[in-house]
């Protein structure tokens, strides 16, 4: 799980500093605001560069980092980019939520995105166990994300902006790390079931 917490840690981290970093030189909410939008767009295309591959995972990236782009380059308001930006990822929810029944669970493209190099593929039955268990995840994802959304709304309604912006993040981390927990757990309960004799 190393790689996927220190994915979370960079996508999350930069944006944050550079935020408050221009705020602490005078730098308007609004410029704040869209140069760490800018700055988390370059994460995610530098990784799709990286990988050299456009996975569905990397096209969802992409997808919420040119939304995110497109409201703040719509709107003067940094309020409103704020609003922007979490509605944007509780499309990532319904994005997981959709992977459960159409394509690919999102969870497991990311789970293969990790898989070791020379891994044998699975057989059939196999392959159709891991299904079940990544829509059961991207199930848990995808609502966990949505609760995440709409708690961010409530903050960015009642808080400044420099608070709210802080504080969503704040929200983010343990949400995240919670549901990376849960799919450890999950994934280890589903772990013994490969293993016992058909």
């Amino acid at each position: 799980m190393r790689p996927l917490f220190q994915t979370i840690l960079l996508d999350v981290a930069p944006p944050l500093v550079a935020y408050y970093g221009l705020r602490a030189v005078g730098v308007s909410e609004y410029v704040a605001l869209l140069s760490a939008t800018v700055l988390s767009g370059a994460r995610v295309v530098y990784g799709v560069v990286k990988s050299r591959r456009l996975d569905p995972f990397a096209v969802y990236l992409l997808l919420t980092f040119g939304l995110s782009l497109a409201v703040g380059l719509a709107t003067t308001d940094p309020k409103l980019i704020l609003i922007g930006n979490t509605l944007v990822n509780g499309i990532g929810g319904l994005l997981f939520l959709g992977s459960c029944v159409v394509g690919t669970p999102l969870t497991q493209v990311v789970g293969e995105r990790f898989r070791p190099a020379g891994e044998a593929d699975p057989t059939p039955d196999e392959a159709r166990r891991i299904r079940r268990i990544h829509v059961r995840l991207s199930a848990m994802w995808g609502v966990g994300l949505l609760v995440e959304v709409a708690i961010r709304l409530v903050v960015i309604a009642h808080l400044s902006v420099d608070a709210a912006n802080g504080v969503n993040s704040a929200v983010t981390l343990p949400v995240i790390g919670l549901l990376v927990l849960a799919t450890v757990v999950v994934s280890r309960r589903a772990a013994p079931a490969a293993d016992a004799p058909a």
